[in-house]
């Protein structure tokens, strides 16, 4: 789920908060956190799940 999920409550142009598309509230993300979503991201890169658009709202 933390490969998924991380980039999605990143608040940035990706992310789902109000610098990206503004679904969310911003949210503060541990450093830990970002760490090891970091970590694993070195080792997993391909897996993280990336948006699907035929679920996106409209």
């Amino acid at each position: 789920m933390l490969m998924g999920e991380i980039p999605k409550l990143t608040d940035d142009e990706n992310g789902y908060g109000p610098k990206g598309t503004s679904y969310i509230a911003h949210i503060d993300i541990l450093e830990d956190i970002k760490n090891a979503f970091l970590s694993l991201k070195q080792i997993y890169g391909d897996k993280v799940r990336k948006a699907n658009p035929l679920y996106a709202s409209k």
